[in-house]
Parts: C-alpha cells; sequence; structure tokens
C-alpha cells in the first residue's frame, strides 16, 4: 500500500524524488550538508531555474534560480514586485525593523541616510583609521605570537574576530576587544553565530514546525531566544554610554571627532531630527535595529571573504607569489625585505590583489543565497511563473560556478579574469557577480569591505605564510554566511625576522 501510495502520487521532481504531501524537501534534506555542492552539479542538468515542490500544508515551493537574466529582473527592472516580503520578515526577526528587513518608505528613508553616513568624509577617516589600528595592534600581535609558538591555530576564528571588533568599532564606537593573544570567548560574538545559523534553519523548515518550537522553547529557538537576549542587552549598553557620552562632551571632544572622524551611531544620535526630514525616528527600537543589521553586514560577510580568499592563496602559491610580487613593487626601495603593513591609499593600484579579492568572492560569496517574495504573480525572462505563495531563491554559490555564466573554468581559481587587457580590474554586471547584490539594493559597504579585505590580505601575505594542517578538511558549512564549516586550521611562519 505505501509503495502504491509513493509511485501513485509522488515521481521524479527537480531535485530528487517527490513524495506524496511532503513534495521534494526530504529529497534535498538528504544533501542538506553539502547543499552548496549538490546544487551546483544539479543545475547544469535540470537548467539554471527549476521549481522545488514544498509540503502541500506548508505553502513552500520554492522557485529557485542561477539565470543572470531572471536575476536582473528580480533585483532591478522590476525590482518593485519582489520585496522582502512578510515571510522574510518572519523568518529573519532578531533583526527588527533594520534595513534588511525593511520594504518601501521604511527601507528607502534608511538607506537615503545609511548612504549619507558611510560615505560621507568623516566616517571615511573613521573607517582607514580604525582598520589600520586594529591591524596593527589586534591582528599582528596574533600572528606574531602564533608564529613565535608554532600553535595550530582556526584563522577563520581570527578574522571573524577582527571583523566583529572593528565592525563593533565602526557602528558604535566601542572596541568589545575579541582579539587578543587569549582569544577569550566573548558572549556577544557567540550570540551572533548562533542567531546565522538558527536563521537558516528556519528557511529550511515549515513555518509550523520551527513556530511550534518557538512556543515550546526548544531546539533550535531556544538557541536564538538566548543569543537574542545577549544581543539586546550588549546592544542597549552601547547605546545608552554612547548617549550619555554624547550629552556630556565638550568642545574639545567635537573638535577630536572632525580629526578622526566618527561611528555611525555618533552620526545617528546626531543627525536626530524627528522624523522632520528623515520620516525615521531615531529612538533605541531604531538605533538596536540598525546596528545589529550593519553589525551582522559588515562583520560576517567580510571574515568570510577573508578566509576564502587566504585559503584560496595558500593553495596556489603561483598566485600568492604574483599578490607578494605587486604588494613588493608598491614599497619603497630598500623597505621590501621586512615587517611591513600597508595603508589604504597604498592598495588602490594593487591590481592583482583586488582580482583575486573579486575572484574569491565569486567561487565562495559570503551570502550564499538571497530570498525573494512576489508581490503580485508574475512571468520570470526564463518563463516560469510565480505568485506571492512562493519564495524565490538566487543561490548565488552555484551561480559563481556555472560554465553558461563564466565560462568552461568556472571553477578554478583564477584572478586573471578580472584584469582588462589595458590592466585596469574589469567590471561585470551586478546580475552576473552578485556578491554584493544589485539594484537599488546594492551593498552600502562594499568599498568599507574592500578597504578592510585588502588591509588584512596584504598584512598576511606579505609578513606571514600561512600552511594548512594536513588533512584537514576545507569545506562549507550550511548558514546564512560561507563559513568553512570546521574552521580553518594553520600553522603560519614569518617571512622576515626583523
Amino acid at each position: 500500500m505505501f509503495c502504491f501510495f509513493v509511485l501513485a502520487f509522488g515521481g521524479k521532481g527537480n531535485f530528487g524524488w517527490k513524495w506524496p504531501i511532503l513534495g521534494e524537501f526530504p529529497s534535498l534534506f538528504l544533501h542538506i550538508n553539502t547543499i552548496h555542492q549538490h546544487l551546483t552539479e544539479l543545475f547544469p542538468r535540470i537548467g539554471l531555474t527549476a521549481l522545488v515542490k514544498g509540503p502541500l500544508f506548508a505553502n513552500m515551493d520554492i522557485l529557485g534560480t542561477v539565470d543572470p537574466a531572471n536575476v536582473h529582473y528580480i533585483m532591478s527592472s522590476n525590482f518593485q514586485n519582489f520585496r522582502k516580503g512578510t515571510e522574510f520578515k518572519k523568518i529573519f526577526d532578531v533583526l527588527g525593523d533594520g534595513i534588511f528587513n525593511a520594504d518601501f518608505d521604511l527601507w528607502n528613508n534608511q538607506r537615503k541616510i545609511a548612504r549619507s553616513l558611510i560615505t560621507h568624509h568623516e566616517f571615511h577617516k573613521f573607517l582607514v583609521k580604525t582598520s589600520w589600528d586594529k591591524v596593527k595592534s589586534g591582528l599582528v600581535p596574533v600572528l606574531e605570537f602564533m608564529a613565535k609558538e608554532g600553535k595550530i591555530f582556526d584563522l577563520q576564528d581570527v578574522f571573524q574576530r577582527f571583523t566583529f571588533d572593528t565592525t563593533c568599532i565602526l557602528v558604535t564606537g566601542f572596541d568589545p576587544g575579541s582579539l587578543s593573544v587569549e582569544l577569550n570567548n566573548i558572549p556577544f560574538l557567540k550570540a551572533m553565530n548562533d542567531a546565522g545559523e538558527v536563521m537558516l534553519i528556519r528557511n529550511l523548515l515549515p513555518q509550523c514546525v520551527w513556530k511550534l518550537q518557538q512556543w515550546l522553547g526548544i531546539g533550535p529557538e531556544r538557541k536564538l531566544r538566548e543569543a537574542r537576549e545577549v544581543i539586546d542587552q550588549v546592544i542597549g549598553k552601547y547605546i545608552s554610554v554612547k548617549r550619555e557620552e554624547l550629552r556630556a562632551r565638550g568642545e574639545k571632544l567635537k573638535k577630536e571627532e572632525e580629526h578622526e572622524g566618527v561611528d555611525l551611531l555618533t552620526s545617528y544620535i546626531d543627525n536626530d531630527d524627528g522624523e522632520t526630514k528623515t520620516g525615521l525616528k531615531f529612538d533605541d527600537k531604531f538605533l538596536r535595529d540598525t546596528i545589529l543589521n550593519f553589525m551582522i553586514a559588515g562583520r560576517d560577510t567580510t571574515s568570510s571573504g577573508l578566509t576564502w580568499f587566504v585559503w584560496l592563496v595558500v593553495t596556489h602559491p603561483e598566485i600568492e607569489k604574483k599578490i607578494q610580487e605587486e604588494l613588493k613593487a608598491i614599497i619603497p626601495v630598500g623597505e621590501g625585505e621586512k615587517h611591513r603593513l600597508f595603508k589604504a591609499d597604498e592598495l588602490k593600484n594593487a591590481i592583482y590583489l583586488h582580482a583575486a579579492l573579486c575572484e574569491s568572492l565569486r567561487l565562495y560569496p559570503p551570502v550564499p543565497f538571497q530570498l525573494k517574495t512576489p508581490q503580485e504573480p508574475d512571468i520570470l525572462p526564463s518563463g516560469h511563473h510565480v505568485n506571492p505563495k512562493m519564495r524565490v531563491f538566487i543561490i548565488l554559490y552555484a551561480m559563481g560556478r556555472m560554465e553558461s555564466i563564466w565560462g568552461k573554468d568556472a571553477s578554478e581559481f583564477k584572478p586573471e579574469r578580472w584584469i582588462s587587457n589595458q590592466g585596469t580590474v574589469k567590471h561585470e554586471p551586478s546580475y552576473k557577480f552578485f556578491s554584493f547584490n544589485a539594484g537599488p539594493r546594492t551593498c552600502l559597504g562594499k568599498e568599507v569591505s574592500f578597504t578592510q579585505m585588502k588591509a588584512v590580505a596584504a598584512a598576511v601575505i606579505h609578513n606571514y605564510h600561512a600552511e594548512m594542517v594536513k588533512g584537514h578538511e576545507v569545506y562549507p558549512n550550511v548558514s546564512v554566511i560561507l563559513y568553512m564549516k570546521h574552521g580553518f586550521k594553520v600553522r603560519i611562519k614569518r617571512r622576515w625576522e626583523n
């Protein structure tokens, strides 16, 4: 009877066997630990866009796409119909009403003020200074200690701590001090990691399942509740202390801010006009949501990008050598054979380094998928019909590896593909190279990310050589951010003795 039921109401779907009632989700879950590679291998066989039938009772039909034409349509030409939607906000409710969750006027108003603050010269000064200081006084001491002791350590963890500290300073003005030789446990850092894991799990479960877990306070939802309590407590303290500092500051502190630049929290509080111009009320909830959204945008994506970049460089010594030679060419004569850090202005012409970072982000996008929900029934350029009850997933990881998009060598780490005949960095349309989003939602922090990644990459490659521990397995985790599942275990050696 069971076999008859399966054969009568089941069948072969795009993503595996389609089960009665449950759809194709059980087949997908069989590959959950290798889902990124599984989808990469699947799309060339089934087409660049395909439907996943979800459970009948859950309204969870999913359309997965790696088609640049669909991406351009969804993110740009018909952007108005593909909002984040209420389903997205339910899944990512920990982000509140921040810019990642916002739609319509709320999103537009937030983006306007965020763009004006992030592109302001005072924030740029603060960015350059913060990145330099944290590399010099945070990253280098840790790497020096590990090199001296010959210890095996997790470089991914070090990068997470680096970007966690720098992002927290840039956003709030406070340094949590997670990057130190001791590598102490930081509750705020753990809470951010836990929240990211649970939000991914919510994407894969019917809402009724994770809502029940939430109500019962069990499983992943219990972990999220505990993480949220820590996040709210820490950010709440940052806001209250900052408000008190700004009330008490004098002219001397204002002049220092003009010289060294200011963090975003200070700028938001200083620009609070009572909704007159911005249409936003900068109360504690707004500031909490804004801080958390910026923390996730800046911290997770940059540390993920750095981790995969260094791994690719370490496993491609010929590319490591080219980056070394480019960095040496930047240094004045006589200064090349010793320990040295690089300023942001010096790295502006490091074309090969920039190309290698782009290539790494193509193969290992920090955010491996994007979720969109159509507001009205629509037809994509691929001919697929979508409706408000469907979820549309843009699969960035697989998209960066499609031969139909990037050529026969799509799976290769090849920085040269990003360098034009004129020797400049080649531009690729954002709907093809989607790591920084596309259309009106293009990432505001793109230059912030490149500034930090270049500073760290140059410091590591010029001064140290990392060796991956033999037998250590490297493959992506399953989360909203593409990290290495078991970290990046390395030993590190100094290149110079002085």
